[in-house]
């Protein structure tokens, strides 16, 4: 049986969790409600109920004022509550004086909640009870045609990734490169690609009869058993799940909807039979990047953002992947990364292990650890996690429908119709934070270092302790549960307003923002450079400033370490300060090899002071330069240096800052017998 060649195989990382998929089906809409369980496909001739049902109001807790202050009566609380069917915490956890809040174990109905807090408020010291309603974030889902738009709780629920919050600003307008195992046509992603490529060197890998080509289908990744990696399955389809995570469209009237659903897919080939190599991973990442790649050619749509939900088992990055990588983002590229499936450190998987990368572990959908947590025959644990992990996202398990529902197809092996299923692992995750970057690099940001922050930034804290489950912290799960409505960003630019000239007062507004600001920064630049100490809402136009395109940015803040996405306002072009030289030539008359001539051009300037150097010629014929001293520049001619007959002298002042403009003197004539 042939097997990889290569130093390392690459698996996807969803592959490695046991029984997440579900089969394909060829509609996934369900009535609100009735979630689809893993393992099942929708039930015949059910139909979605109205997309804008608000969503049923679901309760955490109880919210218990107590007589007084100093009592608790946490113990018969929790058996009163517990007799209603509700699972609690063991303690409380005060709010403030006389009140405390009383955790269920999962989030109940609101009719539940408010029964339990009768029976509560009638305990001897309780002088009230409220259920402690969950609360989502501020921006509302959108109404959506979509059908399967209602069950995509890992972009709508309180522990999803709130990415509509940005779709005021921007659905995305940035390439993502979906480096796994192809392309596949499906309605929901269909015309939304640019030209790809398939980097699987080895023909038996690529199952295409053939080694790199720019053909990026998907031709399956099933497997017999006989192969010599692992046991028989059915083509993932992989690539086609990623990439509907990232970016399916929108108001399409079928299926589901992208995190970033304006985005364009560019589908780099890597993993086929058995996996892919880190040789060819290497060499997607390069070219998907912009960089070259022997015998291919350019690519013509480099990808601002690089997807990668693969991983492979190695103590350490190999150095074609970290040069690829760090060249990668030198070219400006994201690379986000996922954690990997196996329950262990990620620093012990690549590319997970290397640098520049983001890494992305994955929750459920309670918000809690998909990776550290015991197996209860419900919930099967897998994601990675530790030090590496820069945040998290929605990564789905078997609880109550709670995998992802992404775009695949129903082929067995080959490629057939398009479909919808549920498949789980940090692949899931991984996709929804690239789209996060997709969103923020499209409003203008172009530094990776800028939109890795505000990845890291915009998260939403881990959720307490949940029984069954493992909470998760920093050092196992990075900052946070990605969230996007933590960002703010802009909706509509800055308004520059006032008369670009010398000495005159330009202002800036700060447009108008998504995210809630707290307050607003200012700069103002010069030809793209920030101009020292300019940080107020206006600003005098400067000698400086001439011929240069001044601009104010604003970005929204939200406090201490929030990222700085900047907005500019459309640039104002300052005139160049005028100039003018005078020549005076001295005698206008000599004789050759007896007498010189002497030339002196002075220049005067609008504003400021006159630097840089005067160029006399004689006619075309350069003389000399020469430089100004107190604005003034001379030059002696020898008694031969000029011809007998007729000459035109000019003298050309070349300003050294370019703020100021050249001139040229008029014509004087200078005559030599």
């Amino acid at each position: 049986m042939p097997r990889l060649i290569r130093p390392l195989a690459l698996v996807a990382s969803a592959s490695l969790v046991l029984a997440v998929a579900a089969p394909a089906i060829a509609d996934p809409a369900e009535p609100r409600g009735r979630a689809a369980t893993p393992g099942t496909a929708a039930a015949p001739g059910e139909s979605p109920a109205p997309l804008n049902v608000a969503p049923a109001a679901r309760a955490v807790g109880l919210l218990i004022t107590y007589d007084d202050a100093a009592q608790s009566v946490t113990k018969a609380s929790r058996r009163v509550v517990e007799s209603q069917g509700l699972d609690t915490e063991a303690t409380t956890t005060p709010v403030e004086d006389g009140v405390a809040a009383l955790a269920f174990d999962a989030p109940a109905s609101l009719a539940e909640a408010e029964q339990a807090a009768k029976k509560v408020e009638a305990l001897p010291g309780v002088a009230s009870v409220e259920p402690d309603v969950l609360v989502t974030a501020a921006a509302a889902p959108p109404v959506l045609n979509d059908s399967a738009w209602w069950q995509q709780w890992y972009i709508r629920d309180t522990f999803g990734t709130h990415s509509y919050a940005a779709w005021p600003a921007t659905t995305g307008r940035v390439v993502v490169g979906v480096i796994d195992t192809g392309q596949t046509s499906h309605p929901d992603l269909d015309g939304k690609m640019v030209a790809g490529m398939d980097f699987i060197s080895a023909a038996w890998v690529a199952r295409d009869g053939h080694g790199r080509d720019t053909n990026p289908r998907d031709e399956g990744d099933w497997l017999t058993g006989a192969e010599g990696c692992g046991a028989a399955t059915s083509s993932s389809w992989h690539g086609t799940h990623v990439a509907g995570i990232v970016g399916a469209r929108a108001n399409n009237g079928q299926g589901i909807v992208g995190n970033a659903p304006g985005v364009r897919i560019q589908h780099l080939r890597v993993l086929g039979t058995c996996g892919g190599s880190t040789s060819d991973m290497a060499a997607a990442i390069t070219w998907g990047s912009g960089g070259t790649v022997g015998r291919l050619p350019r690519n013509r749509t480099p990808a601002k953002v690089l997807n990668l939900s693969l991983s492979g088992r190695s103590d350490i990055c190999p150095s074609p992947l970290r040069k690829a990588i760090l060249n990668a983002r030198a070219r400006g590229s994201v690379v986000v990364v996922a954690a990997g499936n196996d329950r262990m450190d990620a620093r012990l998987f690549t590319p997970a292990n290397c640098p520049g990368v983001v890494v992305v572990g994955a929750t459920n959908k309670l918000g809690q650890s998909a990776g550290k947590a015991p197996v209860n025959g419900l919930y099967h644990p897998y994601s990675n996690y530790g030090p590496a992990v820069d945040l998290s996202a929605p990564g789905g398990d078997l609880v109550n429908g709670g995998a992802i529902l992404s775009t695949v197809n129903a082929g067995a092996t080959r490629p057939t119709s398009a479909a919808w299923a549920q498949q789980a692992g940090t692949s899931m995750a991984s996709p929804s934070v690239a789209a996060a970057a997709a969103l923020i690099a499209s409003t203008g940001y172009h530094s990776p270092a800028t939109i890795e922050h505000a990845l890291r930034w915009a998260v939403r804290p881990f959720p307490a302790h949940v029984s069954g489950y493992a909470p998760c912290v920093r050092a196992d799960c990075g900052t946070g549960i990605l969230d996007v409505s933590r960002l703010t960003l802009a909706k509509t630019s800055p308004v520059l307003r006032g008369v670009a000239r010398r000495g005159q007062v330009l202002t800036t507004n700060a447009g108008t923002w998504l995210g809630s600001p707290t307050g607003y920064s200012v700069r103002w630049l010069r030809s793209g450079v920030p101009i020292p100490g300019a940080y107020a809402s206006s600003y005098r136009v400067a000698v400086a400033d001439g011929g240069a395109l001044i601009q104010a940015q604003v970005a929204g803040r939200k406090g201490a370490g929030s990222p700085v996405l900047w907005r500019s306002t459309a640039g104002l072009r300052v005139p160049k300060v005028a100039s003018a030289v005078r020549l005076r030539v001295k005698p206008k008359a000599t004789r050759y090899g007896r007498n010189g001539a002497k030339l002196v051009a002075t220049v005067r300037v609008a504003a400021g002071s006159a630097k840089g150097k005067i160029v006399f010629r004689d006619g075309k014929k350069r003389l000399k330069s020469v430089k100004l001293k107190k604005g003034k520049a001379v030059l002696t001619l020898r008694s031969t240096r000029l011809k007998r007959g007729k000459h035109t002298i000019r003298a050309t002042f070349v300003p050294k800052r370019s703020a100021f403009s050249r001139s040229v003197s008029r014509p004087r004539t200078l005559r030599v017998r």
